[in-house]
């Protein structure tokens, strides 16, 4: 990987083959385990996800730090490195519990976090707009109406800055059982229900949790219908269903 010469000592171990957008690999420099990722956000985006990663930090979560380079750079041409959480995916009650109670509480620290450049809320897309990796020009008329007819519907639910992509993968239950979470690459301003209507528990009321199921199959839909196809379509058919 191109860049990884900022950081003295730092192995490239394997490529981590979870990712379907960015280039991350496993590495360590000296004894210390560390993540590697080569982002694709323009410069000012990555600044603000790291930003937020330091805030996030100093309010006692556990979240993957970043590694500065040796002259002191949190990324150095789009590649990032961070330490490496230990633990293991969420799988009963009490996990799925524990994570969603830590969720809310970053939907609550950062409730006065600014907009991450280049995203907009669901609720002000429109048919040419673009969010993360949903660029609503690219949809066929008929997915764009459809998903745009949910997402404005979403406009009194409450908004925040969100994980935005908290599934089982990107989540550590760590041996205390405090959660770390992983992969802030989506984390933006958005309808906090993006974050709590998958999760292994049910967090909101039931008319809400139904909303904002169909929400995620709108979002997954339209967010991976340029990189991941047939997952869109997959989430797609579980929204007409």
């Amino acid at each position: 990987m191109d860049g990884i010469e900022a950081w003295s000592g730092l192995e490239l171990i394997d490529r981590i083959e979870e990712g379907n957008r960015n280039e991350v690999w496993r590495g360590r420099i000296g004894d210390r385990r560390v993540a590697v990722r080569r982002s694709r956000r323009a410069a000012d985006s990555l600044a603000w996800e790291l930003d937020l990663l330091h805030r996030l930090a100093a309010a006692d979560f556990v979240v993957p730090d970043v590694v500065p380079t040796d002259t002191g750079a949190t990324s150095h041409h789009g590649v990032v490195v961070q330490r490496w959480i230990d633990g293991h995916a969420p799988s009963t009650t009490a996990d799925w519990t524990a994570v969603a109670d830590e969720l809310q509480r970053l939907h609550h620290v950062l409730r006065d976090h600014p907009q991450r450049p280049g995203c907009v809320a669901v609720t002000e897309l429109d048919r040419t707009a673009a969010s993360v990796d949903a660029d609503m020009g690219a949809l066929p008329e008929a997915v764009a109406a459809r998903t745009l007819a949910i997402f404005h519907r979403l406009r009194d639910a409450p908004h925040g800055v969100v994980h935005g992509d908290a599934g089982a993968s990107n989540l550590r239950i760590q041996a205390d059982g405090r959660v770390g979470l992983l992969d802030f690459d989506e984390c933006r301003r958005d309808v906090l229900w993006h974050d709590l209507s998958e999760l292994g528990v049910q967090v909101l009321a039931d008319a809400d949790h139904e909303r904002a199921r169909q929400l995620s199959n709108a979002w997954e839909a339209v967010n991976a219908w340029i990189a991941e196809p047939d997952y869109a379509r997959e989430r797609l058919a579980q929204l007409e269903a």
